[in-house]
């Protein structure tokens, strides 16, 4: 894996490591990342895009996430989740995150994810294409990505 650079994302997530979050291990449990990343994911759609505040305004479907897992995060550590937009598509787009814990002041990157999402109408079942306004706040926020 190539070096990551963090400068590249402008919005991050930050919250504290549960107990319910750790494995046999006292490791974050690798399940949870995911959870870590959907937080993240909502964070950045109600900060730039403005939106999904309810559950009724999702649009959008999870169809990959690809997670590289770095270095273990332990109990007593805060998460710090990058998020940016690393792609734009017609109907689709990506999610490039970095989870990162911090533990006495040390923030050390535990893994790498791509999530790739993909805009649907709920009362057809289909993809349809993503709304020309949430395309312009991405771009707005994150620069162009075409």
């Amino acid at each position: 894996m190539s070096k990551i650079d963090l400068s590249l994302f402008k919005h991050t997530t930050t919250f504290s490591v549960r107990f319910m979050d750790l494995d046999a291990l006292n490791h974050v449990n690798n399940a949870r990342y995911l959870n870590y990343l959907e937080e993240a994911r909502i964070k950045y759609s109600n900060d730039v895009l403005n939106t999904y505040k309810s559950i009724s305004e999702l649009t959008v479907l999870v169809a990959r996430v690809e997670i590289d897992y770095l270095f273990p995060i332990e109990f007593g550590s805060m998460v710090k989740v990058y998020t940016r937009v690393n792609r734009l598509g017609t109907k689709s787009f990506s999610f490039e995150c970095v989870i990162c814990g911090i533990k006495e002041e040390k923030e050390v990157i535990a893994a790498h994810s791509i999530v790739t999402l993909v805009s649907f109408d709920a009362k057809t079942g289909k993809s349809v294409e993503i709304l020309p306004e949430f395309k312009e706040k991405i771009k707005s926020f994150e620069g162009n990505l075409d």
